[in-house]
């Protein structure tokens, strides 16, 4: 399918592109649902989070740069103080990424994916970091946004749960920014998606030589972070072009070299480059979803979703 024509986009400050600098999960979460954590190891020390994210934070600090970091509600009980402390204070958005990160195509059942829902929301996850009281209150914002582990959600399913529980948009695997009626078209939800080509662990990780393989743009064996670097500059330029919308996202378990952090910071350094010169809005998706309401005709209805898997 061809691209949708979005040159008629207008970003705050008449910038050509409004671009979203985005993290996903954060310690054990998806180790302890896969079955890898060791049973005999305890929890709430991880390296991505003792070691990594602080040096991550310090990079965003350094260039004056705002995240929509995607957790795992489980991580509130556990990383709370963390997350209130080193992230929220410091102006980065928490959005939803499951309650411990489970591949949310394996859902099939629709009670499984609503016990989901009910337990990241309420009082285990966040409706109870947040609530009257919580240490949370009042500092750390209820999400705005989700994005599924593995890209795909279950169609009108989803979307009818995500307004159910008072989420705006949503950042799956899709081509284009989009807003998408849920059921009935009582309510709609905007699409701000990411793309697998901007996504570290598409460079970084053998389990991704599937999806590799699949798309067909680079060798199977994992690529190196001069080949990240390339491709994140390059889909900016095109959303530039497009006047579009562009997610990139990094992992902080996959950061935990000094060539991968070093690769962050060069992608980072270009970002800013263009923010300063007003030529990209560099900006949390929950501000993005904020001008896409107030200005609806920005995007068409269709995100040209991405069914690939890894």
């Amino acid at each position: 399918m061809a691209p949708q024509e979005t040159s008629n986009a207008i970003w705050p400050k008449s910038a050509c592109a409004a671009v979203a600098l985005t993290l996903d999960n954060m310690g054990e979460a998806a180790d302890l649902n896969r079955g890898l954590w060791p049973a005999s190891q305890p929890v709430g020390a991880h390296y991505s989070v003792t070691q990594v994210l602080p040096q991550m934070l310090s990079l965003l600090a350094k260039y004056n740069i705002s995240v929509t970091y995607f957790i795992e509600s489980w991580n509130l009980q556990v990383y709370g103080d963390f997350i209130l402390n080193q992230i929220a204070s410091a102006g980065h958005e928490i959005g939803w990424h499951g309650w411990q990160h489970e591949a949310w195509s394996g859902l099939e059942d629709e009670r499984a994916e609503r016990e989901n829902f009910e337990k990241s929301f309420g009082k285990d996850g966040i409706g109870g970091f947040t609530g009257p009281g919580a240490k949370g209150a009042g500092k750390v914002e209820k999400y705005r946004g989700f994005r599924p582990p593995g890209g795909l959600i279950h169609g009108s399913r989803t979307l009818n749960l995500c307004t159910e529980y008072g989420l705006r948009y949503l950042s799956p695997a899709a081509n284009e920014a989009a807003i998408v009626s849920s059921e009935e078209g009582k309510d709609f939800v905007v699409i701000l998606p990411f793309k697998w080509a901007t996504v570290d662990a598409y460079y970084y990780m053998d389990s991704f030589a599937g999806l590799r393989r699949k798309k067909a743009e680079y060798p199977v064996e994992s690529q190196s972070p001069d080949v990240l670097v390339e491709r994140f500059k390059k889909e900016v330029d095109l959303a530039i072009e497009r006047r579009g919308y562009v997610s990139l996202l990094f992992h902080p378990f996959l950061t935990n070299q000094p060539e991968r952090l070093d690769a962050m910071e060069r992608v980072l350094k270009y970002l800013v480059e263009k923010r300063d010169k007003g030529i990209i809005w560099l900006a949390r998706n929950r501000e993005i979803d904020e001008w896409v309401r107030e200005h609806p005709s920005l995007l068409g209805d269709d995100p040209q979703w991405d069914q690939d898997q890894w």
